[in-house]
């Protein structure tokens, strides 16, 4: 197979992409120039320097002209670029990330269940059907990439049924970000994922009933419980505010 320069670039990307985001490049650290990252990837210095342009549209450095490129603080990633938080995800999560990343999913997603519930349809109760069906399947089996599938299913279709275009546009970026979570949250054995299938139904007969507040409630439960399970045994007083 012919490996063309963008594969070439692309490699190149990834792999300084995974040491800036699990430390091994700290902030502020000046990389080393094009030439010298040619030789230690025994690269072309236009497939560094196509890596090191596309690290910099995605946050994680900056590019001074005449100047080596220096690595950023998490405060300037792209958090929401698909890319970053695949390579996030590649690895232990700090844990200040993930509280983070639950806080911004307890202000989003009671609104979006709340949304669901007054606007859903018919297909969209199907297809929310459909994902608690996998969700049931992989905790009854075992399997935990079938019922990670299953969560993500339920999630991106509660977003759909929202009908709300804006909400949609954010939706693969929403779904990177919602499925990192589940990873760090989720239970180690996946047959212990009973309760949350049960909160999960609770939800869905919420939003099947157009019970949109009883819906808000069940989603903020859903995702208070979720840190529970990683970061929060007792529930910080800041988030009894949000609502």
């Amino acid at each position: 197979m012919k490996v063309t320069q963008a594969s070439i670039s692309e490699s190149v990307t990834q792999h300084l992409a995974r040491r800036i985001m699990h430390g091994d490049l700290a902030p502020g650290l000046s990389l080393p120039g094009e030439n010298e990252l040619a030789q230690e990837y025994d690269v072309s210095r236009t497939s560094v320097r196509n890596a090191l342009q596309v690290l910099a549209a995605k946050g994680l450095i900056s590019i001074q002209a005449k100047k080596r490129s220096t690595v950023n603080g998490r405060e300037q990633w792209s958090l929401l670029d698909i890319d970053v938080l695949g390579w996030l995800s590649e690895g232990e999560v700090d844990l200040q990330v993930v509280e983070q990343l639950m806080v911004t999913r307890l202000i989003f997603e009671p609104n979006v269940a709340t949304l669901a519930a007054l606007n859903a349809n018919g297909h969209d109760l199907a297809a929310m059907e459909d994902a608690l069906h996998l969700m049931r399947q992989g905790q009854l089996e075992a399997e935990r990439e079938l019922f990670e599938k299953g969560d993500l299913a339920f999630h991106q279709a509660l977003l759909r049924a929202t009908h709300n275009p804006f909400l949609l546009a954010l939706g693969n970026a929403l779904s990177a970000a919602m499925e990192l979570s589940f990873r760090q949250t989720i239970e180690k054995d996946v047959r212990q994922t009973k309760t949350a299938i049960d909160e999960h139904v609770r939800l869905f007969d919420a939003i099947r009933l157009r019970q949109a507040d009883q819906a808000r409630q069940q989603m903020r439960s859903i995702v208070l419980n979720a840190a529970k399970k990683r970061i929060w045994h007792d529930r910080p007083e800041m988030f009894d505010h949000i609502i």
